[in-house]
C-alpha cells in the first residue's frame, strides 16, 4: 500500500509532527509513504527516516487560489508516477488539492481534521473532507457533524498517538542541569509550554500567570518551545511585566523535545482551542504534572485532579493557583506524573493508531473500486 500524506507546510508543529511519527509508524508496518508539502524543518527528519518529500509550491492560506490548482494538477502527476493508492490530506488548503487530484485520478483520498475551522460559506458548500474524516477527539467530531454537517458516518475518531520510544529516554539528574544551564537557568523550578506560537494558544495567559506565579516562588522559569507570529508580542508583554530574565523563549527544537520537556516541573497548556493537544501527550508520556485548559479535546484527556489539573479558557489566575498548587504538594505532583504516565502510554501509542489507520485506508481504497 503506497499513501500520500499532503499538508501545506512541514515546519515544527503539530500537524507536521503528527504526519513524521505516523509516517515512520506506518513504515515499519510495511507502508510505504510518500509527503508532499511546500517543505519546512521537518523535511530533515524525513530524509533521516528515508520517507520521501516531494516539494509543492502549496504555501498559501486562499483555499481556491491559483497555487492550490496548481498543486491538485501536480499532484495527479505525482500519484500517477509513483501509484499511489491513497491520498491524505491534513489541512483545508491540502484538503482542496487532494480533492482536485482524487476527481482527476479517481484515486480516494481521506483527511484529518487536527482542530476547529471557521465554518466559512466557502468551507459549507464545497464538501472537500474526502471518503473518510479522521477526527482527533470526540471534540472534533462534534464540531464537523455541527459545523459542517458531516455526515456522522464518513467520521471517524481516531486520537494521535506518541512516539513512545522517541519519549521513553530517562535523563539523569546531571543531564537536566547542563540542559538548563544552557537554557540560562540556574536553579529552582522550571513550569513551560509547547507549540506554535500563536493566539489560540493562548500563551499570553501563562507569561500572565508567571507573574504570580514568581511573586510566591522567586526562581521559577518559563520556558516557551516553539515559534510563531505571536513571539514578539509575548516578548514585549514578558518585559512589560518584568519577566524578561524569567520567560525564556527557545524557538522550535524538534530534536530536543524530549529533553525539553524533561527539564520541566510542570507543562502548561493554555489554549482557548484545542483538537486534542499532541504536546500535551507527549509532556504526558515523560511523567510531567500537567495544567491545561479546560477546552475541546484536552478534556477527553485530562481527568481533573487525577491526571492533570484543568483551568477555565483564558483565566491566568487559575493557571497561576494550579501550578503553585503543584509546586507546593509534592505527594500531588507525584500521583499526577504517574497517573499521566501511565495513561497515555496504555491509550496513545503510534502503533495502535497506525493500525487503526491502516484499517480505515483498506476501507477506503475498497470502498472506491
Amino acid at each position: 500500500m503506497r499513501i500520500l500524506h499532503v499538508n501545506t507546510h512541514m515546519n515544527i508543529g503539530g500537524i507536521g509532527q503528527y504526519i513524521v511519527s505516523l509516517a515512520k509508524a506506518l513504515k515499519q508496518k510495511k507502508v510505504e509513504c510518500f509527503v508532499a508539502s511546500s517543505g519546512g524543518e521537518l523535511e530533515a527528519e524525513l530524509v533521516r527516516l528515508d520517507i520521501r518529500h516531494i516539494r509543492l509550491d502549496m504555501k498559501t492560506k486562499f483555499e481556491f487560489g491559483p497555487k492550490v490548482f496548481r498543486s491538485g494538477q501536480r499532484l495527479a502527476r505525482i500519484i500517477e508516477d509513483n501509484k499511489i493508492d491513497l491520498i491524505h490530506a491534513h489541512t483545508r488548503v491540502s484538503q482542496v488539492a487532494s480533492y482536485l487530484a482524487s476527481r482527476r485520478t479517481g484515486i480516494p483520498y481521506v483527511a484529518t481534521c487536527h482542530g476547529y475551522f471557521n465554518a466559512k460559506l466557502s468551507r459549507r458548500l464545497f464538501d472537500t473532507w474526502g471518503e473518510k474524516v479522521i477526527a482527533i477527539s470526540e471534540a472534533v467530531r462534534a464540531h464537523l457533524e455541527k459545523d459542517f454537517k458531516v455526515d456522522p458516518k464518513r467520521i471517524e475518531v481516531i486520537y494521535n498517538g506518541i512516539d513512545l520510544q522517541r519519549f521513553s529516554n530517562v535523563y539523569s539528574a546531571d543531564q537536566i542541569a547542563r540542559a538548563r544551564r544552557s537554557l540560562g537557568i540556574q536553579r529552582g523550578n522550571v513550569i513551560g509550554t509547547m507549540g506554535r506560537l500563536s493566539s489560540i494558544k493562548g500563551q499570553k495567559f501563562l507569561v500572565e500567570a508567571m507573574k504570580e506565579i514568581v511573586s510566591k516562588s522567586k526562581d521559577t522559569h518559563c520556558l516557551m518551545i516553539g515559534s510563531g507570529r505571536e513571539e514578539a508580542a509575548l516578548i514585549d508583554q514578558s518585559r512589560a511585566l518584568g519577566l524578561e530574565d524569567r520567560v525564556i523563549f527557545t524557538g522550535a527544537a524538534y530534536m530536543d523535545i524530549p529533553l525539553y520537556l524533561a527539564c520541566m516541573d510542570i507543562f502548561v497548556l493554555p489554549s482557548i482551542e484545542e483538537g486534542l493537544g499532541l504536546a500535551l501527550l507527549e509532556a504526558m508520556s515523560l511523567g510531567r504534572p500537567c495544567v491545561a485548559s479546560a477546552t475541546g479535546g484536552i478534556k477527553d484527556i485530562i481527568n481533573d485532579g487525577v491526571n492533570g489539573i484543568l483551568t477555565p479558557v483564558g483565566d491566568s489566575h487559575a493557571i497561576a493557583k494550579a501550578v503553585l498548587k503543584i509546586l507546593s504538594d509534592k505527594e500531588l505532583a507525584k500521583d499526577i506524573s504517574k497517573s499521566a504516565r501511565d495513561f497515555v502510554r496504555g491509550r496513545f501509542s503510534i502503533e495502535a493508531m497506525a493500525d487503526n489507520m491502516i484499517d480505515l485506508y483498506k476501507r477506503a481504497i475498497r470502498a472506491k473500486l
